[in-house]
Formats: structure tokens, C-alpha cells, sequence
């Protein structure tokens, strides 16, 4: 009988080998096995027009059901890797980004860092946490029973959501931007990079001294919402601190001394920045410093406008200038005097400077304006040609401006353009000029302007 059964069993076996047959091979996965894949990309904005729809919302940290059919897609730039960043994801375009926040635990599974994802915004809800725009649920307050931005349910997620090709990872490091010190208390500038995947470049952390932990829990430090706030040195802590949890895998690791390019993604919390690292990877050798090609702040007393070179080709006599050295702001503009507007056309030059044996430069510079025209009144130039002191304005290039002030504050912004046509020349000027009319004069103030 044993014999029998063991028979029975092979031929069992034999007959299962081959019902599997080819139809049975590993497969071959073409559709990801997480989220909706039924998703198709339509009525799509970017993460600027989103947060520019809702800036109401966001700004008064209350939120909103989505109830169009609406879409953003983006890359996942952090996530739940390191244990610091809990329950939600980074994501980032080319013009923002935000939080998406999921009751879900190894999100850095299929929302690796690189990945690309498609999202459906229709029923999901859109808000501020302290200003920070986020993509989430509904949070109770099981005390007073308030309602804010919080979490949604993952199943509700796995609904929303369709990953695009592979993660990529290489192509995070390429959108990281570094955090530019001068604008930490812009509002502008706080609104519109929170989210993203920054660099603070030669910061020390203040409270290193090689014994101290990032997060500990034994109550050395005073914890907010299960994390440690670390404050940089020189800078208030008011204004920008590296965040860490408890539940961080390095929480319990010493915090490095001397100077590190720090990492993460840059998110708010009000009018504080609070800087999240992914991973230790996050903690980063200060690279030095570059050398400038070319540089003049305009704030330096003895040096005051420097080399720059100002040329009036319209100016009325009652002005004594329009462009005019201030210790406090620069290199200022203005035609209006008295209650009067004044036509103008004014143009501030630099000294000659030498991009030979450059492939690629780029200058920047920090701005300001308000009143007036505004924009459509200043214009940025390049020329490599000979300068004899008189404007030849079909011997100048103007520049493309990456981004410009609203105008609504003094607030300094910090602009670029590219010089790419002009690396490997000598004799390269910037102008900068500035037009009024007698109907409209703006104030545009500069400094800090540098060609790297």
C-alpha cells in the first residue's frame, strides 16, 4: 500500500509540473503592484498653481476638499527611510512642492526617493499645517474637537495615486537648491520653496560638542511632538532649526561638530524653517566655497558702488541722480522726487570682467522694487564690447531673469541669469538699467552682485 501511495503522489506531482507549463513562468511585471494604475494624466498643474489656487487655505492653515478633477505630478524627494519623517512624503516639480501625508507605515517601499508619481487630488483634501501646504485627510482634535490637515487613510491613498517608471535616484541630487541664508525671513521665499530638498551649506550645529545625541528622549532636551529642534549656530533659532524625532534611527546618534552641508527637506512650520534629514547620508562634508569670477556687494562703505560705472542717457536737471549708493540697501534707483515723477533712463555698469577659458558662468544678484512699473521698467544686460563710456543699447544683450520680486515688500530676492554666450570672452560687462517715466517711477535697490 505504502508503495501504492508514494506512486500516486509522483504522478500527482508529474501531472501539476506540467498543467504549470509556460503559462506558469516568473512573471514579467508591467504594471507596478502598487497603487491605481487606471490613473491617466489630465487636467494636470503644477505644484505652484496648486499652491497658488489655494493660497488662501494654506495661508490661514485651514483646508479643503478637492472637489474637481485635478492632478499634480511630481518626484518623491524624502520619505520614511531614516524614521524621521513619519506618516507622509516630499514631493517636487520644477516650480514646488509639499507634503503628502498617509497613515501608512514603509512608505519608502513603493514611494522610494526618485520615484515619480502621478496623484488624483479629487476627494482628498488640500491644506496648511502652519502654512506648510499638504495633501492629507482630516485630523480631530479628540480634546477640543478642531479640525485640521492630517492624514489619510492608506487605502484611500492607494486609490489616488500611480507610480511612473522606476526611482531614480540621481535625479533628486540634481534638483537639490541651496538654501539661500539672505532670504530666511522672506515670506516670498518661505512660501515658495517649503517642501523642497535644500542644502545649508557650512553650518555648525550649535549644541555639538561630541557628546550630544540629535534626539534623545531622556529629557535633556525639550521636546515638541516627540522631536528635538537643533539650532544652528548663528542663526536664530526662531527663524530656521534642524528637526529631529525621537523614533529617528540616528536619533540616538552624536551630532557631528564643526562645520557640514546639511540636507533635507526644508518644510514650515509658521515662520520657522525646520529642516527634516532623510538619512545621516543628509549630514555632508562642507564643500568649500567656489571662487567668484566676479563679485561687489554694495554694502561695503569703503568701496560704496565700487567699479560700476553710471551712465544717465536721460535724466531731467531737477534730479541730482537716479542711481544712488545707500549703506543699508545699495545700490538704489529711483525718479521720483517731490511728489514728482520724472522720465529717466539710467544705466548701472560694471567694470570689465575676464570669462575666458570659462565654458559656462552665471551672475546673481539680490534685488528689490517696489511702486512704479516695476519690472517692466528694469532691464539686465550682458556685452563684450568695447565700452567707451556712451550707450550703444544694440551693443548689449538683455538677460533672462530666473525669477523677480513681487514688489509687494523690501524683501531682497536673490535673481540669476545665464552668461553661457558670453564664457570664454574678456572684456564682459553687466548693466543694469533702470526707465521711469512722468507718469510712473519704481525704486529698485541691488546688491550682492556676483558672477560665478
Amino acid at each position: 500500500m505504502k508503495q501504492m501511495k508514494y506512486i500516486l503522489m509522483a504522478i500527482v506531482g508529474t501531472l501539476f509540473v506540467a498543467c504549470m507549463g509556460e503559462d506558469y513562468a516568473e512573471p514579467a511585471l508591467e504594471q507596478s503592484p502598487y497603487g491605481n494604475n487606471a490613473l491617466t494624466e489630465s487636467n494636470l498643474l503644477t505644484i505652484q498653481q496648486l499652491k497658488a489656487k489655494y493660497a488662501n487655505i494654506i495661508a490661514n492653515s485651514a483646508m479643503v476638499e478637492v472637489e474637481e478633477e485635478t492632478q499634480i505630478k511630481g518626484v518623491i524627494t524624502g520619505n520614511d527611510i531614516g524614521g524621521n519623517i513619519y506618516n507622509e512624503v516630499s514631493i517636487q516639480d520644477e516650480t514646488g512642492a509639499l507634503l503628502v501625508c498617509i497613515a501608512q507605515g514603509g512608505l519608502y517601499g513603493p514611494l522610494a526617493v526618485g520615484q515619480e508619481v502621478l496623484i488624483e487630488l479629487k476627494g482628498l483634501m488640500f491644506g496648511g499645517y502652519g502654512q506648510q501646504p499638504e495633501i492629507g485627510g482630516v485630523y480631530t482634535n479628540q480634546n477640543t474637537g478642531a479640525q485640521s490637515i492630517g492624514r489619510m487613510s492608506r487605502y484611500l491613498w492607494n486609490t489616488h495615486y500611480k507610480l511612473i517608471g522606476t526611482p531614480n535616484p540621481s535625479k533628486v541630487e540634481e534638483m537639490i537648491e541651496v538654501f539661500d541664508q539672505s532670504q530666511i525671513a522672506n515670506e516670498s521665499y518661505l512660501a515658495a520653496n517649503c517642501g523642497k530638498i535644500m542644502k545649508i551649506k557650512g553650518v555648525t550645529l550649535k549644541d555639538a560638542n561630541g557628546k550630544k545625541v540629535y534626539a534623545p528622549d531622556d529629557g535633556s532636551v525639550a521636546l515638541t511632538a516627540n522631536c528635538a529642534n537643533r539650532a544652528f549656530a548663528g542663526i536664530d533659532q526662531n527663524s530656521l532649526v534642524l528637526r529631529t524625532s525621537t523614533f529617528a534611527d540616528f536619533a540616538n546618534t552624536i551630532m557631528p561638530e564643526g562645520e557640514h552641508d546639511i540636507v533635507g527637506i526644508f518644510t514650515r512650520y509658521r515662520n520657522t524653517w525646520q529642516v527634516l534629514l532623510r538619512t545621516l547620508d543628509d549630514v555632508r562634508e562642507a564643500e568649500p566655497e567656489p571662487t567668484a569670477l566676479f563679485e561687489e556687494s554694495f554694502l561695503d562703505p569703503e568701496r560704496k558702488q565700487g567699479d560700476f560705472t553710471i551712465v544717465d542717457v536721460l535724466k531731467s536737471d531737477d534730479l541730482n541722480y537716479v542711481w544712488n549708493w545707500d549703506s543699508r540697501y545699495g545700490m538704489k534707483a529711483s525718479a521720483y522726487v517731490n511728489s514728482t515723477y520724472y522720465p529717466t533712463d539710467s544705466w548701472l555698469i560694471s567694470p570689465a570682467i575676464d570669462l575666458s577659458g570659462k565654458d559656462d558662468a552665471t551672475l546673481s544678484f539680490a534685488q528689490a522694487w517696489r511702486y512704479g512699473n516695476g519690472v517692466d521698467d528694469f532691464h539686465i544686460y550682458a556685452s563684450a564690447e568695447a565700452f567707451d563710456g556712451t550707450i550703444d543699447a544694440s551693443k548689449w544683450t538683455e538677460l533672462n531673469i530666473d525669477q523677480w520680486p513681487d514688489g509687494t515688500n523690501w524683501n531682497f530676492l536673490t535673481s540669476k541669469a545665464s552668461l553661457k554666450a558670453f564664457a570664454g570672452k574678456s572684456g564682459v560687462r553687466i548693466a543694469f538699467r533702470y526707465t521711469s517715466t512722468d507718469k510712473a517711477a519704481a525704486t529698485w535697490e541691488i546688491q550682492n552682485v556676483s558672477i560665478d
